[in-house]
C-alpha cells in the first residue's frame, strides 16, 4: 500500500511540470488536465459488464468537462485513475501537492475530513441508515439496543463514514460489538444479507435501491444520520472547487445533473432523497417510503400473478385445441392404416436392407481403420523398443569391457565368455540399428498405466543401471534420493524410460573426470526431476532442435557410443503422455540440465 501511494504521488508530482497546475493557470492556458482518482462504488462510479466506466459521478464529470468547454472555452482532459482502495484515495489526495488531483468515490463531506481536504459543494444529500440482517427485531426503545446488538457483528469498510459512525455508536452507547472489515470493492448489503446477526451503516440511496429490487433487510429507525452531503475531494490548496461549485449552481446544468442522478437512482428515489433532507421526522418519512416501495412490489407481484393466470388459461385452451386435433389425426390415421400397411411393410424391408448394407460398410471401414491403427502402433512400438534396448546393451558392453580390461584373475574360458558376450551385444546393437526405420516413428496416443511409484527406489534402480557405465568413463554419478518417502501416481515404465534416456545421454556425452547428477524436488504440487552434467552443453541452434526426431547435434559421445538422435524426442513424447513438461537449460561449454515436471 505504501509503495502504491509513493508511486501515485510521484506520478502526480511529475505531471505538474507539463500540466496547468491550477484553475487560474487553466484559464490562462485555455487547456488543462484533471487526474480523477476513483475506486468502485456502485452506483457512483464502477465498471459495467463490458468493462466500461459508468456511474452517476462519472457522468457528472463528463458533463463538467462539457461545462468548462462551453462556459470557459477551456479544453479539459479527464484522466481516470483507479486506486487500490477507498482509504487510499483519501490518503493520496490529502498529501498531494498536485492541484489537479480530484478524488471521486461517493465521499461524504464531514468536518473532520474538511480539516485536511478541500470539498466541492454537495451534489446530493447524504443520509445514512443502520440496517441489520433480515429477521432481526426492530429496536423500539434506545435502552434495548445493547441487549439486541451485543451478540451481533458490525460490517464496514475502513476509512469510510460508515466506520466512523460505528465507532462513535460503540463509544457513546458503551457497547462492545465486534466490527468486521471488508474490502472497499465489496457491497456491505450483500455481506449482511448472506449472514444472520449482522448490521451496518449504509447510504440511504443504496438501501432504497436494494429494497426496491425486492430484497429484504431490517432498518433500525433510531440510527438515521444526516450528513452534509456528497462531494468531490481535492488538496486543500487546490482552486478547482471554484469552477465546480459554479457548475453545480449553474441553472442550465442543474437539470442535467438531476437527470444523471435520476438515471442511476430512479427519478422517484432521487426526488424522495432530495426532498427528505430537511424533514423533521426523517425516520417516519423513510418508513413511509419503505411502505410505498413494498406496496408497489406487492402490486407488481399481483400483476405478474394475474398475467401468469392469463397465460395458464391460454395454455390450457391451447392444449385442449391440440388434443382435439390429435384425436382427429389419430382417427384419420387409423382409417388409413389398413390401406398403407403393405407399403409400410415394403418400405421397412427396404430400409432394413439399406441399414444392413450400411452397417456392413461401416464395419469394413472400422476394421480397416483398426488394422491401420494396429499397424502404425506396431511400427511405433518396434522403433521405440529398438531405441530403448540400446541402454541395457550399453551397460552390458560397459561391464564386459571393464572385465576384459581387468582380466588378470580370469582363465581362458572366462575370457572367451566375455568376448562372446561383447561380440553378441555388439551384434544385437547393430541389429537394432537396422530395425530402427524412421518411417514408423509417429506420435500416436499411448495408454498410461498409473500406479504409485516410490521415487527413491526408482532413483536407486537408475543409479545401479548406470553406475558401471559412468565408472568405466571415470565419471562420478551422484544420485540424490529424497530423505523422506516420496511417491508419485504415474506410469512407472514411462517415467523410468524418460529418466533412463536423460541419464544415458548425460553419461554418453560427458567427458572423463566429470560429474553427472540426478535429483528430485517436490514444489507447489509438482515433482521435478533434474539431470545435470558437466558436458559440452548445447548451442542456441542445438537447443531449438534438441527435442526433434533424428537430430544429430553438434556434441558427440565421448566414449565412441552410438547416437540416433531419437532419445530426447522419445523423452518429450513420454513426458507429454504423462501430462508433464520437459525443458532444457544449458550454455555452450558449461554443461546441461534437463528438467522433468510432473503433477504430484
Amino acid at each position: 500500500m505504501r509503495l502504491y501511494l509513493f508511486i501515485l504521488t510521484l506520478f502526480v508530482l511529475l505531471s505538474q511540470s507539463v500540466l496547468a497546475d491550477s484553475w487560474r493557470q487553466a484559464q490562462e492556458d485555455q487547456k488543462a488536465e484533471l487526474d480523477l482518482l476513483w475506486y468502485t462504488s456502485i452506483p457512483f462510479v464502477h465498471y459495467n459488464s463490458k468493462q466500461e466506466l459508468v456511474g452517476l459521478e462519472y457522468e457528472i464529470f463528463e458533463t463538467f468537462e462539457e461545462y468548462i468547454r462551453e462556459k470557459h472555452a477551456i479544453d479539459l482532459k479527464l484522466n481516470w485513475i483507479q486506486a487500490e482502495s477507498f482509504r487510499g484515495i483519501l490518503d493520496t489526495v490529502a498529501i498531494s501537492t498536485d492541484h489537479n488531483l480530484i478524488g471521486v468515490s461517493a465521499f461524504s463531506i464531514t468536518e473532520e475530513r474538511q480539516q485536511y481536504l478541500k470539498f466541492t459543494d454537495s451534489y446530493l444529500p447524504d443520509i445514512t441508515v443502520l440496517v441489520s440482517s433480515q429477521g432481526t427485531p426492530i429496536v423500539r426503545q434506545l435502552e434495548d439496543v445493547n441487549s439486541l446488538m451485543r451478540d451481533m457483528t458490525a460490517v464496514t469498510i475502513a476509512g469510510t463514514t460508515y466506520e466512523t459512525f460505528l465507532l462513535n455508536m460503540r463509544e457513546e452507547l458503551g457497547m462492545n460489538f465486534e466490527i468486521k472489515y471488508i474490502h472497499s470493492d465489496k457491497n456491505v448489503l450483500d455481506h449482511i444479507s448472506k449472514f444472520d446477526n449482522m448490521f451496518a451503516f449504509i447510504d440511504l440511496p443504496i438501501y432504497l435501491m436494494w429494497i426496491k429490487d425486492g430484497r429484504d433487510l431490517t432498518r433500525q429507525n433510531f440510527f438515521t444520520i444526516r450528513g452534509i452531503g456528497y462531494g468531490f475531494i481535492m488538496p486543500l490548496d487546490s482552486d478547482w472547487y471554484i469552477p465546480f461549485n459554479s457548475f453545480l449552481g449553474d441553472k442550465d446544468y442543474k437539470s442535467k445533473i438531476a437527470t444523471i442522478i435520476s438515471k442511476y437512482l430512479g427519478n422517484e428515489l432521487y426526488q424522495f432523497i432530495d426532498n427528505s433532507y430537511d424533514r423533521e421526522q426523517l425516520g417516519t418519512y423513510i418508513l413511509t417510503k419503505e411502505k410505498e416501495i413494498q406496496l408497489a412490489l406487492i402490486k407488481n407481484a399481483n400483476l405478474k400473478l394475474e398475467e401468469e393466470k392469463a397465460y395458464k388459461r391460454i395454455l390450457i385452451l391451447g392444449i385442449g385445441v391440440v388434443l382435439m386435433f390429435l384425436i382427429i389425426i389419430m382417427y384419420l390415421f387409423y382409417n388409413n392404416q389398413k390401406t398403407t400397411k403393405l407399403i409400410i411393410k415394403q418400405k421397412d424391408q427396404i430400409e432394413l436392407q439399406q441399414k444392413d448394407i450400411s452397417q456392413k460398410n461401416e464395419q469394413m471401414m472400422n476394421r480397416n481403420a483398426q488394422l491401420l491403427a494396429l499397424n502404425e502402433d506396431k511400427n511405433n512400438l518396434v522403433s521405440i523398443l529398438a531405441h530403448d534396448l540400446r541402454s541395457p546393451l550399453n551397460n552390458i558392453l560397459g561391464l564386459s569391457g571393464i572385465m576384459i580390461k581387468d582380466n588378470k584373475n580370469l582363465d581362458e574360458e572366462q575370457k572367451d565368455y566375455l568376448d562372446k558376450i561383447s561380440l553378441t551385444a555388439n551384434g544385437m546393437n547393430q541389429m537394432i540399428t537396422k530395425i530402427l526405420d524412421p518411417s514408423t516413428l509417429e506420435g500416436n496416443h499411448k495408454a498410461i498405466l498409473k500406479e504409485e511409484v516410490n521415487i527413491a527406489q526408482l532413483m536407486d534402480d537408475l543409479s545401479s543401471r548406470y553406475l558401471p557405465a559412468a565408472t568405466n568413463k571415470n565419471i562420478e554419478l551422484q544420485v540424490e534420493t529424497p530423505k523422506n518417502r516420496l511417491t508419485i501416481e504415474t506410469d512407472h515404465m514411462l517415467l523410468f524410460l524418460v529418466l533412463e534416456n536423460l541419464l544415458s545421454n548425460a553419461v554418453k556425452f560427458s567427458p572423463q573426470d566429470t560429474k553427472v547428477t540426478l535429483n528430485v524436488n517436490k514444489t507447489d504440487g509438482h515433482i521435478i526431476f533434474k539431470v545435470s552434467d558437466q558436458g559440452p552443453g548445447f548451442t542456441d541452434e542445438d537447443k531449438s532442435l534438441v527435442f526433434q526426431r533424428f537430430q544429430k547435434l553438434s556434441a558427440e559421445p565421448t566414449g565412441n557410443e552410438s547416437s540416433t538422435g531419437l532419445g530426447l524426442s522419445i523423452v518429450k513424447k513420454y513426458v507429454k503422455d504423462l501430462g508433464g513438461k520437459v525443458w532444457l537449460e544449458s550454455e555452450e561449454g558449461n554443461g546441461s540440465t534437463f528438467f522433468v515436471k510432473l503433477n504430484a
